[in-house]
C-alpha cells in the first residue's frame, strides 16, 4: 500500500458494554496501468511548484484491520485512556500521521475531555507527532454536523455503512492472525441495516447489545473517518515515469 495513515477507532464502553480498540491501516493499492498526464507537483523547502509531463498510477483506497483489542469488562477509564496513550505511542513515527477518531456517545464529555487532557500533554513533550482526531457522537439524525467546542454529529447510518459498504467492494482487509479477527467477522455478518418501509427510518439489529458491536463499531469508526473526515485521490503522480516507455526520464514544464 502507498501513503498509508493508522487510524485507531475507539468505542469507548459504558459499565456494562466493554471498551474496543481498533487499529486500521488506510491506503492506496493499484487500480489500473499508467497513464501519461501534465499535472503540478507541489513544491518543498520553499521552492514554488513545478508542472511536469510524467505518468500518474490509478489508484483506490484499502483498509487493512492490522489490531484489535477489548480491555476487560470494568477496566477504569482512567487505564483505559492510558491504553490509548500507549498504544498511540507504540505507533508513532517521525513524519508518520495517525488518526485517532473516539465514539464518546454513552461515555459523556467528561471522559472525552480526560483522553483530551492526556493527548495534549503527550503532544506537547512531542512535538514531532503528527495526530488528527475526530471526537464523535451517534445520532440518529440524516446530516453529519458539528458540535460547539469540537466534535461531530454523525448519523448512524452512515457509521454503520462505511465498513459494510468497504467490504462488500472488497476494500476492507482483516489480518488472519489477530486473535479477535473472527469475533469482527461475526460482527461484521451480523451488523445489519434495517429500513422501515412505511416510515423511511433506519435501525440497526446490532448496536450497543453487550458485545455484538463494539469490535465493528470501533472499526467503523475507523473507516468512516477515512472515508468521510480524510481527503482521497483516485491516481499518485509517479514523476520520471512515462507510462508508454515504463523507463525514467525528466521532461519538465
Amino acid at each position: 500500500m502507498y501513503d498509508v495513515i493508522r487510524i485507531v477507532g475507539v468505542d469507548l464502553g459504558q459499565q456494562r458494554d466493554p471498551t474496543a480498540i481498533a487499529v486500521v491501516e488506510r491506503g492506496y493499492v493499484n487500480a489500473g496501468a499508467l497513464y501519461n498526464a501534465e499535472y503540478w507537483l507541489p513544491g518543498s523547502k520553499g521552492r514554488e511548484r513545478r508542472q511536469i509531463y510524467a505518468a500518474r498510477e490509478p489508484v483506490e483506497l484499502e483498509y487493512h484491520v492490522r489490531h484489535l483489542e477489548r480491555p476487560a469488562l470494568g477496566t477504569s477509564y482512567v487505564e483505559v485512556v492510558e491504553r490509548i496513550i500507549a498504544l498511540l505511542k507504540s505507533l508513532a513515527k517521525l513524519d508518520e500521521e495517525l488518526v485517532l477518531a473516539v465514539d464518546t456517545t454513552g461515555v459523556g464529555r467528561p471522559v472525552a475531555d480526560m483522553l483530551k487532557a492526556r493527548l495534549a500533554e503527550w503532544l506537547e513533550a512531542d512535538r514531532s507527532i503528527r495526530l488528527n482526531s475526530a471526537w464523535i457522537t451517534i445520532t440518529g439524525g440524516d446530516s453529519v454536523t458539528r458540535v460547539e467546542g469540537g466534535g461531530l454529529r454523525v448519523p448512524k447510518r452512515d457509521l454503520a455503512s462505511a465498513p459494510l459498504v468497504l467490504m462488500q467492494n472488497k476494500q476492507l482487509k482483516i489480518a488472519e492472525g489477530l486473535q479477535l479477527a473472527d469475533t469482527l467477522k461475526r460482527e461484521l455478518l451480523n451488523f445489519k441495516v434495517k429500513i422501515n418501509i412505511a416510515t423511511g427510518h433506519d435501525s440497526y439489529e446490532a448496536w450497543r447489545e453487550g458485545d455484538h458491536d463494539d469490535l465493528v463499531l470501533a472499526v467503523a469508526m475507523a473507516c468512516w473517518t477515512g472515508e468521510r473526515y480524510l481527503r482521497k485521490e483516485d491516481s499518485i503522480p509517479r514523476p520520471g515515469i512515462v507510462a508508454d516507455e515504463g523507463i525514467p526520464t525528466t521532461f519538465m514544464g
